[in-house]
């Protein structure tokens, strides 16, 4: 290596003029197939992306309402029947994620055009929202199972 690269590359003019890595980001339908990891994907998916943006505000709203809404889920799911379906909940929260990601984030074609933003790939979708469904699991039937042992519920 010549002498006059090795100053450049040394005194950080290269590295200056060198485009960063473009940022990782899940597209709303991403973010859609990844509530495969029930409400916790919902919430993973949406708070990721929101923080690749550089929205913190939107991300900590994010976590604070998917909170309220899995503890509304451990005080209704008691109460419900058990012949109650449950693909509406599916469907609805699948919905949002998607309706979320696509006003308030970056959509399909936004993410192609841009120089710096690309998508995260399908198959890291899939593996984080089946991380995020044993995450769900463990969120929503622990407390009703620690209900269930108290003596406080009983399922019919």
């Amino acid at each position: 290596m010549n002498r006059e690269v090795s100053a450049e590359i040394t005194s950080g003019e290269y590295n200056a003029s060198r485009k960063e890595a473009p940022v990782r980001i899940y597209s709303p339908r991403q973010v859609a197939c990844g509530t495969i990891g029930g409400p916790v994907g919902l919430m993973y998916f949406l708070m990721a992306n929101f923080d690749a943006l550089g929205q913190p505000s939107r991300k900590n709203r994010v976590l604070n309402l998917g909170i309220l809404f899995i503890l509304a889920l451990i005080i209704i799911l008691p109460l419900l029947p058990e012949n109650l379906p449950s693909a509406p909940f599916t469907v609805a929260y699948i919905i949002t994620a998607h309706q979320v990601a696509e006003r308030y984030q970056m959509n399909k074609q936004q993410i192609k055009a841009s120089e710096d933003y690309e998508f995260h790939s399908n198959w890291r979708v899939l593996g984080f929202g089946l991380l995020c469904l044993v995450g769900s699991v463990i969120a929503i039937m622990g407390p009703l199972m620690l209900l269930v042992m108290a003596g406080i519920w009983v399922p019919a």
